[in-house]
């Protein structure tokens, strides 16, 4: 099953201080997230993974001998949890969060364009 990921930082902060969003899309299941959250740019894409990666742990029954491939635009994030990439150490406890969920989930972790990430689509900042 292909999943998509997607975080962003907007130029203005929301009404009630939320800079950024993340998204995420799951099209076998006509599913989509939206969310606002305060973060920079690398910070609002893992949290975009990790929103996903929650959302998946906590509804088995819809993955349940499905193989889970999750996709995203963030170089960033694809290439450091992949171990492509030396992480910050600001970065490393998103990174490790999503390397715990590894653990529990079966999932691969691939870089795609942005025009074909179906989260950009419904996260238009």
């Amino acid at each position: 099953m292909n999943c998509y990921f997607y975080g962003a930082v907007r130029e203005q902060k929301s009404a009630i201080g939320h800079n950024g969003v993340v998204a995420f899309s799951i099209p076998d299941l006509n599913l989509v997230f939206k969310a606002q959250i305060k973060g920079n740019q690398p910070e609002t894409e893992y949290a975009s993974l990790i929103a996903l990666l929650e959302f998946i742990e906590l509804n088995p029954n819809l993955f349940d001998k499905r193989r889970i491939q999750i996709f995203s635009d963030s170089s960033t994030v694809v290439h450091q949890v992949n171990f492509n990439l030396v992480c910050s150490k600001e970065l490393e406890p998103y990174r490790n969060l999503a390397l715990q969920y590894r653990r529990r989930i079966s999932y691969t972790l691939g870089w795609i364009p942005r025009e074909e990430n179906r989260a950009f689509k419904i996260a238009r900042v």
